[in-house]
């Protein structure tokens, strides 16, 4: 088994197991067969990104392409976000938005 599709396949599977979603409910959400999903999970054979990209959005993830020097950092983020020590943070648009001014206070 490839260490990559094995490695990418436990980390579907223990996302999809900390949401509570079985196999089939996954297979449900991505037009994929459970068999698809568990042969993903088992890092059995070359799935199409296309089809790893659908499972990953299912289970609320995004693939990303990293730089592998920044990855220490990205790790360290993901375990401070999982043991939710991470400030909480609001989402806002960057530029010249109406809430930009109103923090701003140049109304």
């Amino acid at each position: 088994m490839d260490a990559i599709s094995k490695s990418l396949g436990w980390t579907i599977r223990d996302r999809r197991t900390k949401l509570g979603l079985s196999q089939a409910k996954v297979a449900e959400l991505t037009g994929k067969t459970q068999s698809q999903i568990a042969r993903l999970e088992r890092g059995l054979g070359d799935p199409r990104i296309s089809s790893v990209v659908q499972v990953s959005r299912s289970l609320g993830t995004e693939l990303v392409a990293i730089p592998i020097r920044l990855l220490p950092a990205v790790r360290h983020l993901l375990a401070e976000h999982e043991q939710g020590s991470l400030p909480p943070r609001s989402a806002k648009l960057v530029g010249n938005d109406p809430e930009d001014a109103e923090e701003d206070g140049d109304d």
